[in-house]
């Protein structure tokens, strides 16, 4: 009883208290609970060599509640704390190899994972301590890649056994009334892909496949799919770099189904495709394609016609974007006149935006006079 009251006001402190954080981090309770972690596996696996007796059933029971205290604790314990994060990545210089991430958090888990899917608490709370873990974090995300210690990236690797691979599994099978799941693997999956390694990944194992063949709207409803503003999300992650915004150009129909989904006005989903459409418009790679693209084009020309501020904003940064030191481009009578008649509005405009917009509209005017 005194062990489960201490826990739970110690989750409560490192969940408001930075210090306290940063005291636990050097005093190694980043090392103990991942070392509880690696142990707790161990019972597992020698409790399910005897199923059935109620003595070894009641004792996993144990293990796994456990394992779930941890994982809360860790979770809080890393919680927009970098020191604490790089308490759970450790580096080593090897003698005959230049440098390996070994994550000891990743590496914890992963082996974990089979008795994280029979437990929907379980599963949560993992999910909820990797979305921490990664969030803002570089190594902690490119961690995640990795199929053991000392090996080489898994996209380097057949085996497939890395964590990520066990995420891009739960979130591609995960069926609708397990949505809370989803939702958290697909933040995690939004973490992950603003990292080299995991958008490498990402793109060798055809995840993107999935985001393309879903069923944007129900056979009976004109409503979207529950799943589809969690693949815009990973989507628009992917898509603040250049190499993620030449990722999602090479999808085939892609672009398409981005614009598509941009059409609609009344949309939920709109601010986050006009969002990927615009980022995608800043890879020169991509201009040609998004320029030939004529619902693309349309679809960016339309936003200048909207009553909200940051959607005019969003298609007349993209369309000076495009028309940015290329020349190939034409645009029809009706648009020049919806520019020059934006520009003028906005003049008389006094909002935080209008300087942004102002600008964009200027120099869109100017591209096309010349």
């Amino acid at each position: 009883p005194l062990k489960k009251v201490t826990s739970r006001a110690f989750l409560s402190l490192l969940a408001c208290s930075p210090s306290a954080q940063s005291y636990a981090c050097r005093a190694g309770l980043v090392d103990t609970l991942i070392e509880r972690l690696r142990n707790i596996h161990l019972q597992l696996q020698q409790e399910s060599l005897n199923p059935g007796k109620a003595a070894q059933k009641k004792k996993e029971e144990s293990c796994l509640r456990e394992l779930k205290l941890v994982l809360q604790l860790l979770r809080n314990c890393l919680y927009r704390n970098e020191e604490c994060k790089v308490g759970a990545i450790e580096w080593h210089i090897l003698p005959l190899q230049a440098s390996a991430c070994d994550s000891r958090l990743a590496f914890a888990v992963a082996p974990l994972w089979p008795w994280l899917l029979l437990d929907d608490r379980l599963m949560e709370a993992a999910l909820e301590l990797l979305c921490v873990f990664t969030a803002s974090c570089g190594p902690a995300c490119s961690s995640l890649c990795w199929s053991g210690p000392g090996h080489a990236p898994v996209q380097r690797t057949p085996t497939g056994g890395s964590v990520l691979h066990s995420v891009m599994k739960l979130a591609t099978l995960l069926a609708p009334e397990n949505s809370g799941h989803q939702r958290l693997a697909f933040c995690l999956l939004a973490n992950l892909a603003a990292s080299r390694d995991c958008k490498g990944l990402l793109q060798k194992s055809n995840f993107f496949q999935h985001f393309l063949a879903l069923s944007l709207l129900k056979p009976s409803s004109k409503a979207p799919s529950p799943a589809l503003s969690l693949w815009l999300k990973v989507l628009l992650s992917l898509s603040f770099s250049e190499d993620g915004q030449q990722m999602i150009l090479k999808m085939d129909g892609a672009l398409e189904l981005i614009a598509e989904l941009a059409l609609h006005k009344r949309d939920s989903h709109r601010p986050l495709t006009l969002l990927i459409l615009h980022n995608v418009s800043f890879c020169s790679a991509n201009k040609a394609k998004v320029l030939a693209s004529a619902k693309s084009v349309s679809v960016l020309v339309s936003c200048l016609e909207s009553n909200q501020l940051h959607i005019c904003a969003i298609g007349a940064s993209a369309l000076w974007s495009l028309l940015h030191n290329y020349q190939k481009v034409a645009l029809s009578r009706q648009d020049y006149a919806l520019l020059a008649s934006e520009e003028e509005s906005e003049k008389n405009r006094g909002e935080p935006l209008n300087s942004y917009l102002l600008k964009c509209l200027e120099n869109l005017t100017q591209l096309l006079n010349h």
